[in-house]
C-alpha cells in the first residue's frame, strides 16, 4: 500500500512542479491520511543557494519510502530516494 501510495503522490508531485512551490500550504495538506498507522508528510524546505528541497515521506510499520526533490526554477533538477523495509 505504502508503494502505491507513493507512486501515485509522486507522480501528482512531477505533473505539477510548476505549481509546487507557489502552492505550499496546498500540497502539504492535500494528502492526509485518516488512517492512524498510515504516516503521509510532504515539506517544503528553501536551501541558501535559491533552491528548494521537497520532501515526500510516505511509512507504514514495515515500510518507509523517503523522497526528497531539488527544485530550480520551478524544475526539478534532483531526486534521492530512501526506501526501508521492516520484517
Amino acid at each position: 500500500m505504502v508503494d502505491k501510495l507513493h507512486s501515485y503522490i509522486r507522480e501528482d508531485l512531477i505533473n505539477n512542479q510548476k505549481d509546487l512551490i507557489n502552492m505550499q500550504n496546498y500540497w502539504t495538506h492535500k494528502y492526509r491520511s485518516r488512517d492512524r498507522l498510515l504516516d503521509i508528510n510532504i515539506g517544503m524546505f528553501p536551501e541558501p543557494d535559491g533552491t528548494w528541497t521537497v520532501q515526500l515521506y510516505v511509512a507504514d510499520k514495515k515500510n518507509r519510502i523517503r523522497e526528497r526533490f531539488t527544485i530550480l526554477n520551478n524544475r526539478m533538477i534532483d531526486t534521492n530516494t530512501i526506501i526501508k523495509r521492516y520484517a
